[in-house]
């Protein structure tokens, strides 16, 4: 069976709101309006108009952002002792390989 649930307008006691709609085998079973708890049965009310989109809260959470820190350096000396080395082996990889000839 095909259990969803998707966001309609539902028309219900004479007034239009946006309800959670659970569908089970795509028909329509339960509705629950948006800022309520419960639900009420699907045979109560009226699917007016899907809506494009679940609707997503107001007030987002506050996320705590970092403070802005200072670049580390510590790596400097590596790349450096590691360039040195790249040079060392490009000048004598020649003379490495006439001695493993």
């Amino acid at each position: 069976m095909d259990d969803r649930k998707e966001y309609w307008w539902v028309y219900h006691d004479a007034v239009i709101q946006p309800a959670e709609v659970e569908f089970v085998g795509g028909i329509p079973m339960r509705f629950r309006f948006l800022g309520m708890a419960g639900s009420i049965p699907a045979a109560s009310a009226e699917l007016i108009e899907r809506l494009p989109h679940p609707p997503t809260p107001v007030i987002r959470p506050h996320l705590p952002q970092q403070p802005a820190t200072e670049p580390q350096r510590s790596g400097s000396w590596l790349w450096f002792i590691g360039i040195l080395l790249l040079i060392l082996v490009a000048q004598c990889s020649g003379q490495l390989f006439d001695l493993i000839k």
